[in-house]
């Protein structure tokens, strides 16, 4: 077959055969001596994982999976994220922000342009088997999850355009705190507002308002701000809060942990103890050691924070919407089990390095 102007290279051969077979630690410091990436510490390629770049940074922590491709001309990958395996990702720019998860088996590539760009905020979540095209720049907001076979497309086209079949290339954009369920279909163009909810096997073109929830084909607003979402009372908040920490103990107690409930809770597991501090609002914040969490219903002033920072302790502050950018085992499993309910917590801004 003959060669075309532009070489495609959807699966990166030749990459895979120096480096993917390389345990991590090792791929890592090829990366950084060879290739002159930029890798925190902390990062975990799997075997047979790819990042393939001019301009590469991976922040600390991050994680890319078995047999999972990242491959672009510029790519940036904040600390804590990750990229499940068998995933495939490839286009001109890739920006994922800290603490976004892209599960097993998602997709996204497609055409290229000059423009093409795929833009993932913090703590963001694509589930799996999602195809995304970023031909025309995809943008996703910060706190956004993307359910399952999911269908984003910035480009429709097939028929021939001179026989007066359309060809449409526009960027999508969502934004923030928007959830999309499973099955979901955006069309070029779309636009989701922040803080808008999509009904399953929904198809979206033209514009979402913010706070809107929209269901159909084609999706349309049935309920918008101030009636969506209701608001909540702080007593309303309080009950939630409880009945998330009683399951939050009932599931680590049914995989093994010992709790002895009392102030502050203690978490036994692998001959390790872990001490929880229950913050209610309106409540003192009281004494943090090092190495303990606090979960905080009350906003932390900024004094407080830089108090715990000088203990070493650990916080997940609920009110304020902030988290110590590290944690114990009990901080980051707590952290995961209430993002089960949509609390994502930004992690503190300390200074961190390359």
């Amino acid at each position: 077959m003959p060669r075309s102007l532009i070489p495609q290279h959807r699966i990166p051969w030749r990459h895979l055969v120096l480096f993917g077979w390389m345990p991590g630690p090792l791929k890592v410091l090829a990366y950084r001596v060879l290739l002159g990436y930029r890798i925190g510490k902390g990062v975990k390629l799997s075997f047979l994982a790819a990042v393939v770049g001019d301009d590469v940074q991976l922040d600390e922590h991050v994680e890319i999976g078995v047999l999972a491709v990242v491959q672009g001309r510029r790519i940036r990958i904040g600390r804590h994220s990750s990229v499940g395996t068998m995933s495939y990702l490839s286009c001109n720019i890739i920006e994922i922000g800290e603490d976004a998860r892209i599960r097993e088996q998602v997709f996204v590539g497609g055409p290229q342009l000059p423009e093409s760009r795929f833009s993932l905020g913090d703590r963001t979540i694509i589930l799996q088997s999602t195809n995304i095209n970023p031909t025309k720049p995809v943008t996703i907001g910060n706190d956004t999850g993307i359910g399952g076979h999911c269908l984003i497309f910035t480009h429709g086209a097939w028929l021939n355009v001179l026989d007066g079949y359309p060809a449409t290339y526009e960027p999508v954009t969502i934004g923030a705190s928007v959830w999309l369920p499973w099955r979901v279909f955006l069309m070029p163009g779309a636009t989701i507002g922040d803080g808008s909810v999509i009904g399953a096997n929904s198809l979206v073109s033209g514009t979402i308002p913010p706070r809107s929830l929209a269901v159909g084909t084609p999706a349309k607003v049935i309920r918008s701000a101030p009636q969506f979402p209701p608001t909540m009372d702080a007593g309303a908040r309080a009950a939630k809060v409880a009945e998330i920490l009683a399951e939050f103990d009932r599931y680590v107690g049914d995989c093994g942990t010992r709790i002895d409930p009392g102030t502050p809770r203690t978490y036994h597991r692998d001959r390790r103890s872990f001490r929880l501090h229950w913050r209610h609002a309106g409540a003192p914040l009281g004494h943090v050691s090092a190495g303990e969490t606090l979960l905080s219903e009350e906003a932390l002033r900024p004094e407080e924070v830089a108090v715990l920072r000088k203990a070493g302790a650990h916080w997940l502050d609920l009110a304020g919407r902030t988290r110590s950018v590290d944690g114990s085992p009990l901080t980051e499993e707590l952290a995961t089990f209430i993002g089960r309910y949509g609390i994502r917590l930004p992690r503190d801004r300390s200074e961190s390095t390359i």
